[in-house]
């Protein structure tokens, strides 16, 4: 017992002050203890968690395996319930493939509710001390990061432990014990969990309290059911509330998971008795104890066992009906007609993937591959522009360069977010990378914009004539100089060490190109007279922005060879 004296106080005297701050005191080391594991875990299991995702929305059933799987890593539904909403508002995925994905997400969170129902509290002490060391002062990460789960854990059963040690006084506290008796009307047990996980935004810790008045002999099996069931809507509070000033899409997501969790309270909730009989059936039993003693070492389990069977029969059964689902959340939450946003907004970068870094790397990179065909747009339309093109022409692509810079901001922005998470030396790596082709890819549309531009102004001011400059080798080396840098942005976030290698071996024919080009000049202009002069420094200043544009091509193919 960590709290003495506590049972020993008369029913009559019970210090219902100094009860309740105990209470609240280990229901925040055990949240505490959730974060430590749940942080420790994204750690680990991160840098796979966009390979899973990408693997497992090819039907539902993969979908259901990869939600649970995701989830049981995270240690948390909400975080893969609001990752898919993150998701879905950002195109990457349908709403029909998150239903089964949000199935999935149920289960796996059923494994903290498992972990906690074991009476480890002989071993709290020595995981406490393990863990810490480990945390604190191991060289290698990932020992760092398993001494950060072993922490949470030590955490997690000590939060319960003082939530069980503050409750056991009740158990001689007849007004408790009527409020626990009345738990087991359906209605006030499912308001009641609801309302408390809602506000806690935590199931977890609903478990934990079910789990630790279990524990004490306090909680009859059907009264914990009721909370359970209510549990399983008040998470779901959450996800609708990440979905916020998002696109409708995301919206659904939320909603989507209330329909389940709904549905399966709905059925359930008719079928308590029979679902307490099922439960203390697979259950551990131990008739050798009688009254109190034989509730206490019983319900715990039993209340874990409940939430994996609402979890995985729910899904089985509505696994079936995942297209009917999602077409009742479009209904619910209709979607607008898309609206294209501008070049210069970005469209992948999501809060809810700041939570997992590895994800976030991933929308960093779809947003950067965003950012490179826009900027292979400019220097596609800029080398036309600037040669015969009209202020107009040259003006708007001004105005591109703006949208290049609004966005290239915007992903730096993104990526000194992600520094700040916890993330491994890898992903470290990665960020720093990232963060030099998006730089790369800003300098290349400052090119055209700072450069070029000003050849195409002193162009149009002086009537100079450049269209007569150009022949079949300038041609070609303009062409090789673009599709080094098409090639080049195929690579961003793909590990393509071909791709990369052509883009590297391409120098010495650019480099030959460019070489052709300005003699070829030279051989047409001769620099018979000032005007002559005048137009070979326009025309190779030209040749000499492109050579540059090549350069960064090969940084960007080199830099994402290098963190993939």
């Amino acid at each position: 017992m960590l709290i003495t004296g506590l049972a020993e106080i008369e029913p009559g005297s019970l210090n219902l002050v100094r009860m309740f701050g105990i209470l609240v005191g280990g229901l925040a080391l055990f949240l505490l203890g959730l974060e430590f594991l749940t942080g420790a875990l994204k750690a680990i299991a991160g840098s796979r968690l966009q390979a899973m995702l990408s693997a497992l929305t090819a039907n539902r059933f993969r979908g259901v395996l990869g939600g649970a799987i995701i989830t049981a890593l995270l240690n948390s539904s909400t975080i893969t319930t609001v990752l898919m909403v993150g998701f879905v508002s950002a195109g990457l995925m349908s709403l029909s493939q998150s239903v089964p994905m949000i199935m999935g997400a149920n289960i796996g969170s059923t494994v903290t509710a498992q972990i906690i129902a074991f009476d480890v509290s002989r071993l709290t002490p020595f995981m406490l001390a393990l863990g810490y060391l480990l945390h604190a002062f191991a060289k290698r990460v990932l020992l760092r990061q398993l001494g950060g789960v072993i922490l949470g854990l030590g955490l997690l059963f000590l939060g319960i432990q003082f939530m069980g040690d503050a409750t056991r006084p009740l158990r001689t506290f007849q007004p408790f014990i009527d409020a626990m008796q009345d738990m087991e009307n359906p209605l006030l047990g499912i308001l009641v969990g609801a309302v408390f996980t809602a506000v806690v935004q935590s199931s977890a810790a609903t478990l934990a309290i079910v789990i630790a008045l279990g524990g004490q002999g306090l909680m009859p099996l059907e009264a914990g059911i009721a909370l359970i069931l209510g549990a399983n809507i008040g998470t779901c509070g959450t996800a609708l509330l990440a979905a916020i000033g998002k696109p409708p899409e995301a919206l659904q997501v939320g909603i989507v998971h209330l329909i389940f969790n709904a549905l399966g309270i709905l059925f359930w909730v008719f079928f308590i008795p029979q679902m307490a009989e099922l439960t203390r059936y697979v259950s551990p039993s131990h008739p050798e104890l009688e009254g109190v003693a034989r509730l206490a070492a019983e319900t715990p389990r039993q209340v874990a066992n409940v939430h994996t069977i609402f979890s995985v029969v729910s899904t089985l059964i509505l696994i079936w009906f995942t297209g009917p689902i999602s077409r009742l959340a479009q209904r619910v939450a209709p979607s607008r007609p898309q609206e294209t946003k501008p070049a210069g907004e970005a469209i992948y970068l999501d809060e809810s993937s700041l939570t997992v870094p590895s994800l976030g790397l991933e929308r960093v990179c779809l947003e950067l591959k965003r950012l490179g065909e826009h900027v292979l747009g400019i220097v596609r339309r800029g080398s036309v522009a600037v040669i015969d093109g009209s202020m107009e022409d040259i003006n708007r692509l001004l105005e591109q360069d703006k949208d290049s810079d609004q966005l290239a901001s915007e992903v730096l922005h993104y990526i000194g977010q992600l520094s700040e998470v916890d993330h491994s030396s890898k992903e470290a790596q990665r960020l720093v990378g990232l963060a030099q082709v998006t730089t790369n890819l800003e300098g290349v549309s400052g090119i055209i914009a700072t450069n070029l531009v000003s050849v195409g102004q002193q162009r149009l001011s002086q009537s100079i004539d450049l269209t007569r400059l150009r022949d079949e080798s300038s041609y070609r080396f303009a062409e090789a100089v673009l599709r080094n840098l098409e090639l080049a942005i195929t690579t961003i976030g793909q590990p393509s060490g071909e791709a990369a290698a052509q883009v590297a071996a391409a120098k010495a024919d650019i480099e030959a190109l460019a070489a052709t080009a300005r003699q070829g000049l030279l051989n047409r202009l001769q620099l018979a007279d000032k005007a002559d002069v005048q137009n070979f420094r326009l025309a190779t200043d030209l040749i000499e922005q492109f050579r540059q544009i090549a350069q960064l091509s090969r940084a960007i193919a080199k830099r994402s060879e290098d963190f993939n």
